[in-house]
């Protein structure tokens, strides 16, 4: 172990140019792989420069296939492997795609997120193979990462384009829609742009579509759709195409919100939770209702928030899904059977009841509660949107198991998660984020501390 951790950048270098002995080669990647499986993400690092190596593919197959590995370590893993130039280890993952067209969905994940160029026609096979409607796919994940994967060319011809185009149904599941309207921001095609503005408005994938037309232009007219039809009969067939990042358009969304009106408080909005508006079509509540809440009212406070929240859904469509989870002493639902139910007068009134007997006690379970979410709310529950609410640290497991665990929830089901920190002080700008705000930061939400 200590000669790998050993090895200088100048090794790495001339191992990348094929100048160093292969046996230490193999010596480093072994060092990777273990360090990895570890727990160790910044072990990944060594990685980027080790593609010519003809055994670095094999390293990356045997991190991609272990079931124990985190979801963040492989998002950071396809990142890594994306960069790669064309090469003997992307042919190697080129070769193992070929021969496995049905690895598991975790393999594709990965597959998804590399832009690899000879992958392009098994992504597309994917999506044709798929017969009848599209909201009878068994696997939509499967659909939905073929999607994403083909999103990484830029020149999709117009069959793929459309293909695409249909998921974004509202019919369709929502692991599918948001994939959908994430792939076509990365199309230069006009119909790529003509498919997502009557979205726009879209409770659940809204903001997905207007982040992939400034990824595709620039532009921001929100949901106006009035103003793109104008701006877009204004350049003809001459659209100034752009290759903008999500990152670019968070920086665009910090820039607007610098810019707002002081007087523009979304806390006088009703149907907002913490000043954080409720924006979904199918959403799931999850709260902490731990002793530490009982300082200074928290859970006075937070039972406030839920019920004023209540009263304003009554005048939401009858469509709205949603669910109330608690943790604290227990994981607690307020729709014990399916975890998420409809917007009707019965089950508001049962939500009323079970957000008033509310009482703060036990630890702070987060673990548990995602797990929960995971495993027994999501699959079925076709949620797009998770408020999560805490006011300490996880009691039953680590912030990186915390984390893991949101970012599982957000790539299999493609589920935002806002987060709202309460008693959190706002970070200085050499502060490391906290576990909430990186909740958010890698799960499409927003991070609040309430005033």
């Amino acid at each position: 172990m200590r000669r790998v951790l050993q090895f200088s950048a100048m090794s790495i270098a001339l191992l990348a140019l094929g100048l160093f002995a292969a046996d230490d080669g193999e010596v480093l990647l072994k060092g990777i792989v273990k360090n990895v499986r570890a727990g160790n993400e910044e072990a990944l690092t060594p990685l980027k420069d080790l593609h010519a190596h003809k055994l670095a593919g094999d390293a990356v197959l045997s991190l991609v296939g272990d079931k124990k590995m985190g979801t963040g370590i492989k998002l950071r893993l396809a990142e890594i492997v994306a960069a790669w130039p064309a090469g003997e280890a992307r042919k190697t993952l080129g070769d193992w795609l070929a021969k496995h067209p049905s690895c598991d969905n975790d393999a594709l994940m990965f597959f998804a997120g590399i832009g690899h160029l000879e992958a392009r026609a098994f992504f597309w096979n994917l999506l044709t193979q798929i017969k009848g409607p599209l909201s009878e796919v068994r696997d939509p994940e499967r659909a939905a990462l073929a999607a994403k994967a083909l999103g990484a060319f830029q020149d999709n011809p117009e069959i793929v384009v459309s293909r695409i185009g249909t998921m974004l149904d509202p019919a369709n599941a929502h692991v599918m829609r948001a994939c959908a309207a994430e792939a076509l921001g990365g199309m230069h095609h006009a119909l790529a742009i003509q498919s997502l503005l009557p979205h726009l408005n879209d409770d659940a994938i809204g903001g997905i579509a207007r982040c992939s037309l400034y990824r595709l232009t620039s532009q921001d007219f929100v949901d106006d759709t009035d103003k793109w039809k104008a701006w877009l009969a204004e350049q003809g067939a001459n659209v100034p195409w752009k290759m903008l990042t999500r990152t670019d358009f968070g920086n665009h969304l910090k820039l607007q919100k610098l810019l707002k009106p002081l007087d523009d408080d979304p806390t006088m909005n009703m149907a907002s939770f913490y000043g954080v508006e409720l924006r979904a079509k199918g959403a799931l509540f999850i709260l902490d209702v731990s002793g530490s809440m009982t300082i200074d009212d928290r859970i006075s406070k937070l039972k406030a928030q839920m019920s004023n929240l209540l009263i304003a859904m009554q005048n939401k469509s009858n469509k709205l899904r949603y669910g109330i989870l608690t943790f604290g002493e227990n994981v607690d639902s307020c729709f014990p059977a399916r975890g998420i139910s409809v917007n009707d007068e019965k089950n508001h009134k049962q939500a009323v009841r079970f957000v008033e007997r509310i009482q703060a006690d036990g630890g702070t379970p987060m673990c548990e509660a995602l797990n929960h979410a995971l495993t027994k709310v999501l699959p079925d529950g076709n949620i797009d949107t998770i408020y999560f609410l805490s006011d300490g640290a996880p009691s039953d497991g680590t912030p990186d198991q915390v984390l893991d665990l949101a970012q599982r929830i957000h790539q299999k089901f493609q589920t935002r998660i806002h987060t709202i920190g309460i008693g959190e002080e706002p970070a200085q700008s050499s502060d490391k984020p906290s576990l909430l705000n990186q909740i958010a930061n890698a799960c499409g939400g927003t991070f609040t501390i309430p005033p």
